[in-house]
Formats: structure tokens, sequence, C-alpha cells
């Protein structure tokens, strides 16, 4: 039987290495996605007309960079099981959690 691929987090120390940045830590809230509430994670291009130009895409749909695009979404289902469904508009794409993920212990932010 094929042994499935397993991801594992690791907490880390919350001392940064560089102690000139240390004040980031400041910024950061210990607030949950409180259970059952889904969690989307939307990652979005930068500067993606500069890159169509540039790799030449044809408008208004390239089919190549789309299929592109919509294997990386499936290498992403993949490799996080909590991840439930994976939507693409533009250049942006949208990854929803299941409702009893813990994933990265269910921090917003």
């Amino acid at each position: 039987k094929e042994e499935k691929k397993q991801t594992v987090f690791v907490k880390t120390s919350r001392n940064m290495a560089n102690s000139k940045y240390e004040y980031v830590k400041s910024f950061e809230l210990e607030d949950e996605v409180m259970l059952p509430n889904l969690m989307v994670v939307r990652i979005d291009g930068r500067d993606f007309s500069r890159f169509s130009q540039v790799h030449e895409f044809e408008k208004p749909n390239d089919e190549a960079a789309l299929s592109l695009m919509n294997s990386c979404s499936a290498a992403v289902l993949e490799e996080f099981p909590d991840v439930i469904f994976a939507y693409g508009y533009s250049d942006e794409y949208s990854f929803v959690f299941k409702k009893t993920s813990r994933f990265y212990q269910r921090r917003a932010s």
C-alpha cells in the first residue's frame, strides 16, 4: 500500500534571530478562527499585467497560463489535505479549508 506523504509543522521559538526586528512580534495577534467557521486563504498575483506582457500571454485567457495555475492549485490540494476546495479568478486563487481544520492552529493572522 502506498504511504501518504504527510506535512509536519513545528512550532518555533518566539525569539527572532535578529533582535533588530523583534518588535514585529508585538504586531502579531493570538486570534483564532473559531470553530466551525471556514478558513479561506486568498493568494493574489502581484503586477500580473506586467508578468503577462513579459510572457506574451494571449488575451483574454492564455490557455498555457490557465493550465499552469490550475496545476499549481491541484498541487496545493494534494499537499494540504485540509484544503477541500480551490477556485481561481483572474490572477488570484482562493483555498477553502475544512471547518474542522487545525492548520496553523487556526490563527487568523
